[in-house]
């Protein structure tokens, strides 16, 4: 049930300084930014290695072609003569050097990890130009100076501009009952502010600038370019997943590949913003399947030769694409979102060093709760915005089912009080402050056999796949090079 509490008032010793809140979130940020970069790494790694069965296989076969014109070296001999001690060795593992190990895994990897840079760089200009307000599915427009709340907010804007030494920022206004504003742009040089006409009519303004101040604080604290990558770490591994759907959905292939094609020319575009949730949200559809009438007979012919094409792909692409996708689900989400939900703690508290003022921001997110906050952008931008919005029909990253990519309102404000903040808020006991502390004391064991359960099932999904992989890939790869050769 809800009630009206009084934040408790911090002495002067108590009080935490905006320097130190600042110091301390880009500290925490930091270190779990690392840690989520550390993880992405090593998931990319893995994939790599599995999937390197197909890049050699490819790579042979493209060089015992050549070898017809020009004397080439036989890669699949290669590879044999330096895998075959290691698959004798299975029984005695301690006997094989750590060296070695090293080395088959590095080379194993290369042509995977070379891809896959490529990729990241094609993705990370996708995801610039969907986090730009161009790329969405809303229309903006300039503020109207004779309007007295749109002049107000250009003002802001500009001051907090200024205290913080950046280019001024295009200000723009979005039509829309929601209450949210949200920061766009490819960097801090070049970016757009943009606050909904529902948020604008509520604000008084200071509080307007307290709005302003984080946006502003949010851009000079460089998350224009952590929040791209972000997205195009998820969507790299959204990718790898996506891959492994083509097998079995031939719409959504060429549909997916349509979208990618549009989505890879120059210019920001909605494509790229629709590409973007589809790769951070690889397991499920962001449109309804089409249906069609389908002769059973005519399917189950293209069923059997479709499926005979694509067995060489089995292993590399569908248990890889599996396993990438989990993991990225499971893990590196989660560590991205909790990373981003200390930036958003680092811009609250850049705001009130820039405005010298934490009730702004604070009473103005306090006016938001019970607000609609949904609607005013799209999901594959909302991240930038200044609250959560909970995106209907939206999930994964970005969305309401996924991980949580912004701290509660209610821990937001007491931040804010710590601060210095004087605020009266509405409190309501979370769900999980109404679950039984020793309902509690059990998760943390049921999170530890969890993890523990992961990684067993990636350890047989690693096996299933070097399995598939070795059947359906490599051995075909191994007769064709005999032919050829």
């Amino acid at each position: 049930m809800n009630n009206t509490t009084n934040l408790p008032t911090w002495t002067t010793l108590e009080r935490e300084s905006f320097f130190a809140a600042i110091a301390r979130h880009r500290s925490a940020a930091r270190r779990i930014t690392l840690l989520s970069n550390a993880c992405a790494f090593a998931l990319g790694v893995v994939v790599a290695i599995l999937m390197s069965p197909l890049f050699y296989a490819v790579l042979g076969l493209l060089l015992d072609i050549v070898n017809f014109i020009v004397p080439m070296p036989d890669l699949f001999k290669i590879t044999m003569d330096n895998v075959m001690p290691i698959i004798d060795a299975l029984d005695s593992p301690q006997s094989v050097p750590l060296a070695r190990l090293v080395y088959i895994g590095a080379t194993a990897a290369l042509p995977g990890v070379v891809v896959m840079g490529f990729v990241m760089l094609a993705l990370s200009r996708i995801m610039r130009e969907a986090t730009m307000s161009g790329a969405g599915n809303f229309t903006v427009r300039a503020a109207d100076p004779t309007v007295l709340a749109e002049q107000r907010f250009g003002n802001v804007v500009h001051e907090m501009a200024v205290a913080a030494n950046l280019k001024l920022p295009r200000v723009f206004i979005i039509d829309s009952d929601a209450a949210n504003a949200a920061a766009f742009g490819e960097d801090g040089d070049h970016t757009t502010i943009v606050m909904s006409s529902g948020m604008l009519a509520s604000l008084s303004r200071d509080e307007m600038q307290g709005v302003a101040a984080h946006l502003v604080g949010s851009i000079a604290n460089g998350d224009m370019a952590v929040g791209t990558q972000v997205a195009t770490t998820l969507s790299l591994f959204g990718l790898v997943a996506r891959l492994s759907e083509f097998m079995s959905d031939k719409e959504g292939a060429l549909r997916f590949l349509k979208l990618l094609r549009t989505a890879m020319r120059h210019g920001s575009s909605t494509a790229d913003g629709e590409l973007a949730l589809e790769l951070t949200n690889p397991f499920s559809s962001t449109r309804p399947p089409v249906q069609r009438e389908v002769d059973p007979d005519k399917l189950a012919n293209k069923s059997d030769w479709r499926a005979l094409l694509w067995m060489p792909l089995a292993g590399p692409l569908l248990i890889t694409g599996f396993f990438g996708g989990m993991l990225s689900m499971l893990l590196l989400s989660p560590l991205l979102a909790w990373a981003w939900r200390r930036r958003k703690l680092l811009a609250d508290a850049t705001a009130v060093r820039l405005t010298r003022n934490p009730n702004a921001l604070g009473e103005a997110l306090i006016k938001v709760i019970g607000m609609p906050t949904a609607g005013a952008f799209a999901p594959w931008s909302a991240h930038m915005s200044v609250v959560h919005s909970e995106l209907i029909g939206a999930k994964g990253m970005f969305g309401s089912a996924g991980a949580k990519m912004f701290p509660a309102l209610a821990k937001r404000i007491r931040a804010l009080a710590g601060m210095g903040a004087t605020l009266t808020v509405p409190t309501a006991r979370s769900n999980w402050q109404r679950v039984p502390v020793k309902i509690k004391l059990l998760v943390v064991p049921l999170l530890a056999l969890c993890g523990a359960l992961l990684c067993v099932v990636v350890y047989l999904l690693a096996l299933v796949s070097v399995a598939l992989s070795g059947m359906f890939t490599w051995v075909p790869a191994v007769i064709l090079d005999a032919i050829l050769r």
